[in-house]
């Protein structure tokens, strides 16, 4: 049985998705939606209301992550940020990489050189 691959994705591609008007035939992220089982994380959540100016992309934003699995912040993955911390400009970034490789997650960005090559895959779309 084939597994089914697994996403993390930043907050860069759900803005990207959120603010859609159709001119691409698809969004990037609704073709990694149609690939397999997608996640983000609280760290994402947090970003996307932050930079909300009204009613309507809060209750766009509200609607998009009911429709996606959300991840908290587990205390085991700062044990990790000392670890992986030269790596990084910021322990956001940080985090976010090491949820990625907790839980076994590609991750995928439009954002070049953030994240190191290695352990956790890297989809830059």
């Amino acid at each position: 049985m084939k597994k089914e691959k697994q996403f993390l994705i930043e907050t860069d591609l759900i803005i990207e998705f959120l603010n859609y008007d159709g001119e691409k035939l698809k969004s990037d992220l609704m073709k990694i939606l149609s690939e397999g089982k997608c996640f983000t994380t609280v760290l994402n959540a947090g970003e996307l209301y932050f930079f909300t100016k009204n009613k309507i992309q809060n209750e766009a934003v509200t609607k998009f992550l009911y429709s996606i699995n959300v991840l908290g912040l587990h205390p085991r993955y700062s044990l990790k940020v000392n670890e992986y911390s030269a790596f990084f400009n910021n322990t956001r970034d940080c985090l976010f990489y090491l949820v990625a490789l907790f839980n076994n997650l590609a991750i995928v960005t439009k954002r070049k050189n953030i994240y190191p090559d290695g352990e956790v895959e890297i989809i830059l779309l």
